[in-house]
């Protein structure tokens, strides 16, 4: 294999697999274990991830990220506050619903972003995009129709956090321009500025009491040690994440990277159907299989859009992953096309 083929493939194969392990791990500790602690979860994850950003700076790997600085921490910090939100409300409802019907419902998500997306910034949206959102509400239809497992508050908690992704995303990308972010600079900035947050909820909201009469049983030290390195791997995966997409934006192209968010939701969907003891029916499958195609439709659509438009002009963002962070890198790149 040639050297330039491995310089494409390996940052392709680290984004897949960290967005993978991100997924799986995510449902793994909000589900598996006594207590669900997702502000806990969170804050892991975002001081690992800035801890290890930092390293891996001092270090000398290309992590490069402007210094944290009060003018642009009391511009950015609503739109961190809008992430925190959003991350939140996906780690509820992952807590309740399978990951193939998450994956599914997310989908939802790049709708309300296209409209939002209309209605702020006048960008268009065409007649092969509508095809893309009929699959996408077909595929939620079928998911939601053969949920033998239906769970309420997993649905409320999935129609919030469509709406809290819609409004991050279109939020960030107005405050951007402003800040004139580049690279790991939104990644650095939303885990610094969200970690105080993610503490502070955790002690008030999170019933630590209990996790600490529950686990101080020696009955139940295997389970905190599952808990502990679930917990650990989650931080490292969401450093992993913020390192890889600019990697892998950098070695390939936009349209690439698009294309390979919207490939990428058919394996984590596979391997938790393998993972996971939920119940697997023909028509969860054909759901997963139409947000596939859905997914596809809108990137080819979305690349087809970019190709046409003039230069300077609104085009709208590809597919929502449901990765923790790949949503920033992104953004980034699309406002650093503008």
């Amino acid at each position: 294999m040639s050297s330039s083929v491995l310089q494409t493939a390996v940052p392709i194969l680290a984004y897949c697999a960290s967005s993978i392990t991100m997924t799986l791990v995510n449902k793994l500790v909000l589900s598996s274990f006594q207590f669900h602690m997702v502000f806990f979860m969170l804050a892991a994850q975002a001081f690992g991830s800035v801890a290890l950003m930092v390293l891996a700076n001092r270090v000398g790997l290309n992590v490069k990220y402007r210094a944290m600085n009060k003018a642009d921490a009391k511009t950015w910090f609503p739109v961190a506050c809008s992430q925190a939100l959003m991350l939140y409300t996906g780690g509820k409802a992952l807590e309740y619903l399978n990951v193939p019907l998450f994956t599914v419902f997310k989908n939802l998500t790049i709708i309300a972003v296209a409209y939002g997306e209309k209605w702020v910034f006048k960008a268009a949206v065409t007649s092969l995009m509508l095809v893309s959102f009929g699959l996408m509400v077909l595929s939620s239809l079928v998911g939601a129709w053969n949920d033998i497992t239906f769970n309420g508050w997993g649905y409320f908690w999935m129609s919030f956090n469509c709406f809290a992704s819609a409004t991050f995303v279109i939020h960030m990308r107005k405050v951007i321009k402003q800040v004139n972010f580049q690279d790991f600079d939104t990644v650095y900035f939303n885990n610094l500025l969200t970690l105080p947050l993610y503490v502070v909820l955790s002690v008030v909201q999170e019933n630590w009491t209990g996790f600490f009469e529950y686990y101080g049983d020696k009955a139940n030290a295997d389970e905190l040690s599952s808990f502990a390195r679930g917990i650990f791997i989650s931080g490292i995966a969401a450093f992993a994440i913020s390192y890889c997409s600019p990697w892998c934006l950098r070695t390939t192209s936009s349209t690439t990277y698009s294309m390979i968010g919207a490939l990428n939701k058919l394996p984590i969907a596979l391997f938790a159907m393998m993972w996971f003891p939920d119940p697997v029916t023909a028509g969860g499958v054909l759901a997963v299989l139409l947000g596939f195609a859905a997914g596809l439709v809108y990137t080819h659509a979305k690349n087809i859009q970019k190709r046409a438009q003039p230069s300077g002009a609104q085009v709208l963002p590809p597919p929502i992953s449901m990765d923790r962070l790949d949503q920033n890198a992104r953004s980034e790149q699309q406002a650093s096309d503008k």
